[in-house]
């Protein structure tokens, strides 16, 4: 049985001790540096606060057009969920304790996968000094909910309950959109054809029942929700601000960076980013398709964070879990592939507190990310990676 003496498991080991150095070091440069900036101005928590005075408008014909609050700019299937939270006395305690048990679950789940294995230590890092974690409770914003979701229907993929993971691949597009990636997991064979049209069928459900019960009626609230989307894109998609570009990490984000500098409309340049990144998108998903799960899961949860045109640094939370899977194929080969080895150290770089070295100098944080994205995007692509055996069957790293 292969162990940790072999030459590619040491050097996976030690990618995530460095990574654990480096994050310690940028984490105290961001707590002992007076100018050090690691999230963007304004209050702790403040996205889940924001639509509260909206709230009280819904189901009526206000909730769209009144212009006393923030208008909402999520699709419908959100709309239920910021109802829930602002229906109980305190929405913020409610989420806190929501991210609370959420991360305990993810730790006892990885805990009962890995009890058996040494490897375990080795995940602690990747989960107590993720950026992106923090970044999500400290905005607190409803990603949370959909992260659980989606690592939820990764798992019940993985372990082949594809018809239970494509319908909550569907609640979570008809939340916020982008997680329809993921049902490209059932476009491999020809008999998952039906589990992926189940999901298609449970994201357009979802979305009607939600606009339905927003009301005042059908027609009012899908053109309110859709027009909400619209503005979104159109103000933070098209829009540049300084305050805001170093969380995003989208790969349309450099050429904002450069529209800084330069005499460029965002919005002439939006038609041509999505014919280029459509484009790569299918050609890489019609190369990977045939691949191995963990490599078409890496891809597709790459591709759902990265290639809308606005993402910010919590939406990273979706790669912990690919991350995490790849970490523990990794260790069970003695051999893995070099595209595996160099994909597995491009996400833990992603988890990085990059923005702390803004107490250094100026520092492009999102861009930056974007291009290590795209590295990303295309190594699944190189070669088939390794399967994950089951709990039995995995390897006791050598002492």
């Amino acid at each position: 049985m292969p162990s940790l003496s072999a030459a590619p498991n040491k050097a996976v080991v030690r990618t995530v001790y460095l990574f654990a150095a480096v994050a310690c070091l940028l984490w105290l440069l961001a707590l002992l540096s007076t100018h050090a900036v690691l999230f963007p101005g304004g209050p702790n928590f403040e996205d889940i606060l924001v639509y509260k005075g909206r709230f009280t408008l819904y189901h009526s014909k206000k909730f769209f057009t009144s212009h006393a609050y923030s208008a909402f700019a999520y699709p419908a299937g959100s709309a239920p969920i910021y109802a829930f939270l602002y229906q109980t006395r305190n929405a913020l305690a409610l989420y806190l304790g929501s991210a609370f048990v959420a991360i305990a679950v993810a730790l006892l789940t990885l805990y009962l996968y890995l009890r058996r294995s040494k490897a375990l230590f080795l995940l602690l890092p990747l989960l107590t000094l993720s950026f992106p974690l923090v970044f999500l409770v400290q905005r607190a914003n409803i990603e949370l909910y959909l992260w659980s979701m989606v690592a939820t229907g990764l798992l019940l993929y993985a372990g082949g309950r594809r018809y239970a993971a494509a319908i909550l691949f569907g609640l979570c597009a008809a939340t916020k959109l982008y997680p329809i990636f993921l049902l490209g997991l059932f476009l491999s064979r020809k008999r998952d054809l039906p589990v992926f049209l189940t999901g298609t069928l449970a994201a357009v459900l979802a979305m009607c029942a939600a606009i339905a019960y927003a009301g005042p009626s059908f027609t009012i609230a899908a053109h309110g929700f859709f027009s909400g989307v619209d503005r979104f894109q159109g103000h933070y998609a098209q829009t540049v601000r300084s305050t805001e570009v170093s969380w995003d990490h989208c790969l349309f984000s450099p050429v904002k960076v450069w529209s800084m500098t330069h005499p460029l409309s965002l919005h002439d340049w939006m038609l041509p980013y999505y014919m280029v990144a459509g484009t790569l998108c299918v050609a890489l998903f019609l190369r990977i398709r045939r691949m191995p799960d963990l490599n078409r899961m890496v891809f597709l949860t790459a591709a759902m964070v990265s290639l809308p045109p606005v993402s910010y640094a919590y939406t990273l939370t979706h790669l912990m879990l690919p991350t995490l899977l790849l970490l523990v194929a990794l260790l069970q080969n003695e051999r893995p592939p070099a595209s595996a080895k160099w994909c597995f150290s491009g996400l833990l770089f992603l988890f990085l507190p990059l923005i702390a070295l803004s107490a250094v100098q100026p520092f492009p944080a999102g861009p930056v990310q974007s291009l290590v994205l795209l590295f990303v995007l295309l190594l699944p692509s190189v070669a088939p990676w390794p399967s994950i055996r089951p709990v039995e069957r995995q390897l006791t790293p050598a002492a």
